[in-house]
């Protein structure tokens, strides 16, 4: 069956953030978290802020491996129980808002090829963006996109703080192939996460599954059909290693 259609992670796929972006970005939200708790007249130190932070980060990751998805609203809600911070549903999401949108204070980076491959391949296929979120919603990312001039390229997007759902459930990756009207025999997936990206990806029925390595390499199952370390090597990728040649849609 011929290759409509390709799927893109996003973090660690598509962008990353850079130390001018981690950097500031997290002081802000310590900054937030501090002014929260002073509103809440539970004043914190910037030890305990920092160290509830990375508890609920904790808690983020154990609930994405179990396949779970925990709401930026949820993980500020611990952040307060951590601080010993009144349960005040309004102040948390209030708070929460805050938090996320300080993610809109800097410029992700993106990934070696991703500004000169995409335009190419969206000229003979169509586009798709299946990603895990945390504290940055699916809102956020599309800004990020639309800074680098790239969101009009994508016709599916399937983020897990909007779906309610985390690869590598199949519902994930079949969100976004719905959006962009195929199937996911049509498809090519590209993650850098063997389990998540990989696997999810042939759970899903997906025929082609390829592990970015163009930021950190990774390994595990299950095997990708191949790995590429610059987006710009999809295109020759598509053409000789997998065997379809370009095709419009």
């Amino acid at each position: 069956m011929t290759i409509k259609a390709i799927t893109f992670d996003f973090w660690g796929t598509l962008f990353t953030e850079g130390p001018e972006y981690a950097g500031p970005i997290k002081t802000l939200r310590n900054e937030i978290l501090m002014d929260a708790a002073s509103e809440a007249v539970v004043p914190a130190e910037p030890d305990a802020v920092m160290a509830a932070w990375r508890q609920a980060a904790l808690d983020f990751d154990a609930a994405w491996m179990a396949e779970q998805v925990m709401t930026p609203f949820d993980r500020v809600t611990r952040i307060f129980s951590y601080l010993g911070l009144p349960y005040d549903e309004g102040h948390i999401a209030l708070t929460t808002q805050r938090i996320v949108e300080a993610g809109l204070e800097g410029n992700l980076i993106p990934l070696p090829g991703v500004l000169e491959a995409l335009p190419q391949l969206a000229k003979q296929y169509r586009l798709g963006i299946v990603s895990d979120t945390g504290i940055s919603t699916g809102r956020i990312l599309r800004e990020q996109l639309k800074r680098h001039k790239l969101h009009d390229l994508f016709s599916g997007f399937a983020f897990s703080d909007e779906t309610g759902v985390v690869k590598p459930k199949p519902q994930a990756f079949l969100t976004a192939l719905d959006e962009m009207g195929v199937k996911a025999q049509e498809a090519l997936h590209i993650g850098d996460i063997p389990r998540t990206d990989i696997g999810g990806a042939f759970q899903t029925g997906y025929p082609y599954a390829v592990l970015y390595t163009g930021h950190a390499h990774r390994n595990g199952q299950p095997e990708p059909t191949a790995r590429v370390g610059n987006h710009l090597e999809l295109i020759p990728l598509l053409k000789e290693v997998i065997g379809h040649p370009p095709r419009a849609v």
